[in-house]
């Protein structure tokens, strides 16, 4: 299914404001030369490229010292099952797309996981920063469900945080907000309130977002299956996901 007018025009102005966010970004490290090419070919009114960040290829070169827990083997992302086929989700707490693709795959990814075929590795990414005022809700959201997984909740968590999206432009959830979240997600005990407070994962979440975009990925959500990836906006992203996993096995 081709995406609306309407669609294509929210591709667009999401893709311009990420692109401007990974500039900025790599231009404070000084760490990345980052080139922004945006690949746009309208036919009628579809959209049928959408803007790609282009970098050096080479991911920040140092892993912060604290990442959390169930981190996969490249520690820029959350492994949540074992299995043959790996599947990457990129995901932004403040997206509301994300907030879709997080409800529509649900079911299916855990059946996938409990059948012992995929890898899901998730990767919190803090692309929208700039989109909620004051900056920031993003990789505050993103630290906060690190924390989460180190009590073994990040999925529990997550689904409660895009529950309660907050809108583009505002503040976000509070920081109050998102520890009592974590009691809905199942988590007790200190431990969780202390690293939401302090920010433990924050540096953390910078470099998942900073790998994400070296490997060129910079539109959420971005779903892939062992690297390829995978249209998951469309009337059936269960479906796709599922064709896309068989044909990795063959």
């Amino acid at each position: 299914m081709q995406p609306t007018e309407s669609q294509s025009t929210d591709l667009q102005s999401t893709d311009v404001m990420v692109r401007e966010m990974v500039r900025k970004r790599h231009r404070r490290r000084r760490t990345l030369l980052v080139s922004l090419v945006a690949v746009v070919v309208v036919t009628g009114a579809a959209l049928v490229g959408a803007g790609l960040v282009r970098a050096n290829n080479t991911a920040p070169d140092k892993v912060p010292n604290r990442v959390p827990a169930d981190v996969a083997d490249d520690k820029a992302g959350l492994a949540a099952s074992t299995g043959e086929v790996r599947v990457d989700l990129y995901l932004d707490y403040l997206c509301p797309e994300c907030r879709n693709t997080e409800k529509a795959l649900a079911p299916e990814l855990e059946r996938l996981k409990a059948s012992g075929d995929v890898s899901v590795v998730y990767h919190p990414v803090t692309f929208l920063d700039d989109r909620s005022s004051p900056g920031g809700y993003s990789t505050r959201a993103a630290s906060a469900a690190a924390c989460a997984a180190d009590r073994g909740r990040f999925e529990q968590y997550s689904a409660v945080l895009f529950s309660e999206q907050p809108a583009e432009g505002g503040p976000g959830l509070s920081e109050d907000r998102l520890i009592t979240a974590g009691r809905d997600a199942g988590i007790t005990g200190d431990a969780f309130e202390n690293c939401v407070r302090d920010g433990t994962y924050t540096p953390w979440v910078t470099y998942v977002s900073e790998v994400a975009a070296s490997r060129k990925v910079a539109l959420t959500p971005t779903v892939m299956v062992n690297g390829e990836r995978v249209e998951v906006t469309g009337s059936d992203a269960a479906a796709s996901l599922t064709r896309a996993v068989a044909e990795a096995r063959r």
